[in-house]
């Protein structure tokens, strides 16, 4: 594959992006969901968007590389980006119910110093996209609106690299395939609870 050539999921969390990383993962793209291992959190701490993970794998979902989708399509021209959307008051209550999480799972952990990267990459991420800890739903939907017009205006003058979905509302293999250039697959397309975690191909193929 192409090493130029990633795939980069781009809609805010609560959007389908576990079920779109499975989706690509069976595709044969190998998809890190919202990775928090210590190189990633050293690049987010600097603001860098050449993340050391995408030397062994093929892209990044989730709240980890929304900030830097223009910068992405810069240091990797060849890659196609994933905006999920979903219905915005479906979108906030799930919001409303995940915000909080790294902080309650660190506070009651047995071993809480499991969860201190989750919770640090959380809590940088949190500034870095929404501009506040604290949840205001008037501030959430104002964000959502304007990363979706941002990501659209960014790309539209590159229309290919670009594919909106809403997993959510049932859209699947038939607009994600022939973006990718793949066959479609038959099987129903990945559906995947927010606390599922989601394993890397290479990961698969070690164990």
């Amino acid at each position: 594959m192409d090493s130029t050539r990633k795939v980069f999921g781009i809609g805010l969390s609560r959007t389908g992006t576990k079920s779109l990383t499975v989706a690509l993962n069976t595709l044969g793209w190998d998809i890190a969901h919202y990775p928090t291992d210590e190189q990633t959190l050293q690049d987010l701490r600097s603001t860098n968007a050449n993340f050391r993970i995408l030397r062994q794998i093929n892209g990044i979902t989730d709240l980890t590389v929304v900030p830097f989708y223009s910068q992405l399509d810069q240091l990797f021209p060849n890659s196609q980006f994933i905006l999920t959307v979903r219905h915005r008051e479906h979108w906030l209550r799930s919001l409303r119910q995940h915000w909080d999480y790294a902080e309650q799972q660190y506070q009651l952990a047995d071993n809480p110093a499991d969860w201190i990267p989750v919770l640090e990459a959380t809590r940088l991420l949190k500034m870095s996209v929404f501009g506040r800890h604290d949840f205001h739903s008037g501030h959430m939907l104002a964000t959502y609106e304007k990363h979706c017009t941002d990501v659209l205006e960014y790309f539209q003058q590159q229309p290919h690299k670009l594919l909106v979905l809403d997993i959510c509302a049932g859209e699947g293999w038939e607009k994600l395939c022939p973006f990718l250039g793949c066959d479609r697959l038959e099987h129903p397309f990945p559906y995947v609870e927010f606390r599922q975690p989601v394993t890397l191909r290479r990961e698969e193929s070690v164990a």
